[in-house]
């Protein structure tokens, strides 16, 4: 049965990419704007390769950059389907007339990383704020993306609650995507807001240790939406339905790092995600051995993972379990 319901989704989605080129007189791809970091960390290839592989010959053509010019494609036209992390800017996008409903797919989170030597001592930080409070008094540097990405916004909400205004000599911004950010971080010793993706595919590569993680703030949940008024609107929705699929999400989910770390986790519809999240180890943040008093899988046992809590923060509270006290 489950392969049954797979062949008719597959033939289904063909269809509807067929009768849209059909309609238009011709095949033109879909123009997909996704943030960089979708890209950099690899599971833009991923994800495009398993969805051709499924409908053969769809076209799409991708265009990464930060998620506030992916949403300024929306709004001129010049983009069919978007893959962004910025809440606030798609909820006004949507609520603009501009696309239709925001529909999240899949999350991850922020981390500081910076010298593994950690001058700022920004490891014993206990929020953002803070983390980022202890770098700008110890003026080394921070490198910010500066291009109104999903990202940059949110470092700039950080620096909003930790009450600093970030400006002198010490904080720079580079105004490209994270990972040509990531590696002028690396080359200058610098420290950098940067989704946990992106550095675990790059990680090999630099000279960063993560040194600050799991602030709720920093929770980040990419949606994808569909362009009101695109004319390959049936192909668009074919890839969005893909997505948010069994068959999308097992992809999401199974995207990995070289260490066999997941880089991105899937999001099942709103009312199912909270189980779709206890279900999943926190293994990779425990230490000691489980069930030891006092160890972080001891006290993992007594309130919820940080996973869980990052999730109750972004469903609605009728959705919300007893997990989310």
């Amino acid at each position: 049965m489950k392969r049954r319901a797979r062949v008719l989704a597959a033939c289904w989605l063909a269809a509807a990419l067929l009768a849209a080129g059909c309609a238009r007189g011709g095949s033109e791809a879909v123009l997909l704007a996704t943030t960089t970091s979708v890209e950099d960390s690899g599971l833009l290839a991923h994800l495009l390769e398993a969805f051709r592989q499924q409908v053969p010959g769809a076209a799409i053509r991708p265009l990464a950059v930060g998620s506030g010019e992916a949403l300024e494609l929306g709004r001129r036209g010049d983009a069919d389907l978007l893959i962004v992390h910025h809440p606030s800017e798609e909820e006004a996008f949507v609520a603009g007339g501009y696309g239709e409903a925001r529909v999240p797919i899949m999350f991850n989170d922020f981390v500081v990383v910076g010298p593994p030597a950690d001058p700022a001592g920004v490891a014993s930080s206990n929020a953002a704020s803070e983390a980022l409070r202890r770098i700008a008094g110890s003026g080394e540097i921070f490198l910010s993306r500066g291009d109104n990405s999903g990202t940059h916004n949110r470092e700039l909400d950080v620096w909003r609650v930790a009450d600093v205004a970030p400006e002198g000599r010490w904080y720079q911004e580079a105004g490209q995507g994270m990972g040509p950010v990531l590696q002028m971080a690396s080359e200058r010793g610098a420290y950098v807001l940067t989704d946990r993706s992106t550095f675990y595919a790059m990680e090999p590569h630099l000279e960063l240790a993560v040194l600050f993680e799991g602030d709720p703030r920093l929770r980040n949940v990419y949606s994808v939406i569909i362009v009101r008024g695109s004319q390959r609107e049936a192909q668009a929705r074919a890839l969005q339905d893909w997505l948010t699929s069994p068959d999308g999400r097992r992809s999401i989910d199974g995207y990995l790092d070289d260490y066999g770390r997941p880089l991105f986790h899937s999001m099942t519809p709103r009312d199912e995600a909270l189980k779709a999240w206890r279900d999943r180890s926190p293994a990779m943040r425990t230490r000691g051995p489980s069930g030891v008093p006092g160890s972080r899988a001891s006290e993992a046992n007594k309130r919820p993972s940080l996973r869980t809590r990052l999730l109750c923060r972004s469903v609605p509270p009728a959705h919300a379990d007893a997990r989310c006290g």
